[in-house]
């Protein structure tokens, strides 16, 4: 290495090797600094994973529910209503053609009791059709497949139930399913049961059944339903998106007609978990905060620890000339090598964590409170990167004040023989 050219480096590489040869008590200490450096990140990583993973499931579940945007007939209560809301084709075209719109899905709920010989249970039942696609319930079968929802299998209608009825109900695969149905009078419907899928916590997770089932049923036509799912390519945008949809129908009366129309984000109609989700957001940014002053105060007693340690080499340097801003370089390379190291074993912690979490759930939750079962983990690759950068970042910066003691250090006294 030319020595003129990079003088800190050169030193910071000659200091670095002694330190590897000095005292134990320093290389301890330094050492624990790293520890405490590679804790915190990991720590730090571990929430994020964690905090994006109960985004993906709670994002999936509830708008498995509600879709993006909810179309329905205006102030009727989404979850209970038994008022059809008419939408004619041309609507639906209309709608499955504007571009920020990834899918339509039409759905009709009702209400029924499943009973058996020896015990019954309420259950609410989504008719869907075959332009209904949710990576939701395919992620969650736990058993079988979903229904054939098409036109043909009205004859032999089929049906996916939650695992919180069919567990209690005692249902298996292939058997049938009686569902009674209340009203003027009472209605009971047959249903071949072919998939169950994974509802631990979510006790108002729907049935899954032909949509033409419900519609005979209660005697409405082919273009009835009890609400539209419309599904976002950018869900992020969905406010932006809603007021688009809003005054694209408004210059469209004739696809609107006679028909009363409230429109809604699923947001709006879940608020209870997207407020849940804000709640965990705002602890995990504490914890972010809080372990990048864990971490980057580590680092400020190890640089302190260092300089100290150095303090005879510091002075010989000066007294041969050297500047207290090289100095300062120095013992900031000293402490990015620091840094970096802890970062490195910080990270591989977290990912073997996170690795085993994912495969094996060792990490176990009652569903009742946080709707599901096992801690959930989600790796995204930018947030990742995000915070090994700008914790590298912050404690560099949190480093430049102790590295000034450089300056504060006279050859005279540090190379003082006792």
């Amino acid at each position: 290495m030319d020595l003129t050219k990079n003088p800190s480096t050169f030193i910071a590489q000659g200091l670095q090797r002694a330190k590897q040869r000095g005292a134990n008590g320093t290389s301890g200490s330094l050492r624990l600094t790293t520890i405490g450096i590679a804790l915190s990140l990991s720590v730090m990583l571990l929430s994020v994973a964690i905090i994006l993973g109960f985004r993906e499931q709670i994002h999936e579940f509830a708008f498995s529910q509600t879709g993006h945007i909810s179309l329905n007939s205006y102030g009727s209560n989404w979850r209970n209503s038994n008022t059809p809301v008419k939408v004619s084709n041309q609507l639906l075209n209309f709608l499955r053609r504007e571009p920020y719109i990834e899918r339509v899905m039409p759905i009709v709920q009702e209400a029924g009791l499943l009973k058996t010989e020896e015990d019954f249970s309420g259950i609410l039942l989504y008719g869907i059709d075959p332009s209904f696609k949710s990576d939701y319930f395919v992620n969650s079968l736990r058993e079988g497949r979903l229904p054939n929802v098409s036109p043909e299998a009205i004859e032999a209608p089929e049906i996916a139930l939650p695992t919180h009825v069919a567990d209690r109900m005692g249902c298996e695969l292939g058997e049938k399913v009686r569902i009674y149905f209340f009203g003027d009078k009472m209605r009971v419907r047959v249903y071949t049961l072919v998939g169950i899928y994974e509802s631990t916590g979510l006790e108002l997770s729907p049935a899954l059944c032909p949509m033409i089932s419900l519609q005979r049923l209660n005697q409405w036509g082919s273009d009835s339903y009890s609400r539209l799912m419309i599904m976002l390519r950018h869900p992020g945008d969905a406010e932006k998106e809603l007021n688009k949809l809003i005054t694209r129908l408004q210059a469209h009366p004739d696809l609107i007609a006679n028909e009363d129309y409230g429109m809604n984000l699923g947001q709006e109609l879940q608020p209870e978990l997207f407020n849940w989700l804000t709640f965990l957001d705002t602890n995990v940014y504490a914890l972010l905060g809080l372990m990048i002053l864990v971490a980057g105060f580590s680092m400020i007693t190890g640089l302190i620890i260092l300089v100290l340690d150095k303090s005879r080499q510091i002075g010989i340097l000066k007294a041969l000339g050297a500047t207290n801003s090289l100095l300062r370089k120095v013992f900031l390379l000293l402490s990015g090598h620091l840094i970096l190291r802890g970062m490195i074993w910080g990270n591989v912690l977290a990912l073997i964590l996170c690795l085993l979490q994912k495969q094996f759930k060792i990490i176990h939750l009652n569903p009742a409170n946080y709707f599901m079962s096992s801690v959930p983990i989600h790796f995204d690759l930018l947030a990742w990167i995000g915070i090994n950068l700008g914790t590298l970042l912050l404690i560099l910066l949190m480093v430049l004040v102790p590295a000034g003691l450089v300056s504060r250090i006279r050859p005279a006294e540090s190379m003082r023989i006792d």
